[in-house]
């Protein structure tokens, strides 16, 4: 397990003869109204901004009740700060982290912003772990496609897969392919390589984990790998939310479910058969259908359900490849 990708709300930044370019407040030229700035070494900015080796520092303007705030935010990857771009890594520690805060204060220091990389608060994490394949990336696509991961075309990747929304996303994606369209060194990488990453995209979801600061990540990340590992769960490897019994069949299974009371009972149920489980008992897509209609489901939800069963085309085959991917994925959080 490792954290990539990192957003940190910095509490200040001194900006002095910095390596920084500056976006100048914008002016109403009907009322000569002034747009919101800070004062950056004697300039006024609406904002200012520092592209540098692996690291992106801004400083903004912000409008509150109280009066204009100057927000300062750093985006940066740990393993491309502590020279692990395009290496297979397994594991990164704490120690890690607290490398790469410093080298990053360092960085930003050299350029001439002062802060403190270790008093910030947690905008953004980004959680990864590789696991080596047993077959390439496309093969293992008829799992993403039948858990309705959204399938995102890249000339470079090939296909990426995630679910999720504003506050997080999961994302599944060739390593080994985005190494060498980055033009990477890939020679000690293993054949087949996939990337999991779990990403927190706001505070609130941050938050609920248990995180709010860059000294509550670095307490408490032993906590992490548990944390990641029951957010795939959720989505990906495990039911999550309400748990069925199967009673003896699939039929009683989305049976009990439908009797739960709840508005999505049947996306629930279906998650916890799992659509291999269905194929594995003999369900054909027109048995679904039907069983779903009988139970009150929609017309449009019993053929997408039929629809998504048949285009999948699972197997044992696939059951085998879900289980293979579950036990490595585990294996590097846990």
């Amino acid at each position: 397990m490792l954290i990539d990708t990192l957003v940190l709300g910095l509490e200040r930044a001194d900006i002095r003869d910095a390596n920084v370019e500056i976006e100048p407040p914008k002016l109403n030229m009907g009322t000569g109204e002034i747009s919101p700035f800070i004062d950056v070494d004697g300039v006024r900015a609406r904002k200012a901004y520092a592209n540098l080796d692996n690291l992106y520092f801004t400083s903004t303007a912000k409008r509150t009740p109280t009066g204009i705030i100057q927000v300062n935010k750093l985006q940066f990857s740990i393993p491309k700060l502590l020279g692990f771009d395009g290496e297979y890594i397994s594991n990164l520690s704490a120690d890690d982290v607290r490398d790469a805060l410093a080298i990053a204060r360092d960085a930003l220091r050299d350029n001439g912003i002062y802060t403190d990389t270790f008093d910030a608060r947690l905008w953004r994490v980004d959680v990864a772990c590789d696991v080596s394949t047993a077959y390439p990336f496309s093969g293992y696509g008829v799992l993403f496609d039948a858990m309705h991961y959204r399938n995102f075309s890249d000339a470079n990747l090939g296909s990426t897969y995630r679910t999720g929304g504003k506050g997080a996303q999961w994302c599944v994606y060739d390593k080994r392919a985005e190494c060498v369209a980055r033009g990477l060194d890939v020679s000690n990488l293993p054949e087949y390589l996939m990337r999991f990453e779990y990403r927190m995209l706001k505070r609130y979801k941050i938050k609920d984990t248990g995180f709010d600061d860059v000294t509550s990540l670095i307490d408490g990340y032993d906590n992490l790998p548990e944390i990641v590992s029951n957010a795939w769960d959720k989505v990906l490897f495990d039911a999550g939310g309400e748990i069925y019994t199967y009673g003896g069949s699939w039929v009683r299974t989305l049976q009990d479910a439908s009797e739960v009371g709840s508005t999505r009972w049947l996306d629930k149920a279906i998650k916890q058969l799992g659509f291999y489980l269905l194929k594995d008992a003999g369900v054909t897509p027109d048995n679904l259908k039907r069983v779903i209609l009988g139970l009150g489901g929609s017309d449009t939800s019993a053929r997408n359900y039929s629809d998504a069963l048949r285009d999948a085309g699972l197997d044992g085959e696939g059951g085998s490849l879900l289980a293979e991917l579950k036990d490595k994925v585990r294996t590097q959080l846990m």
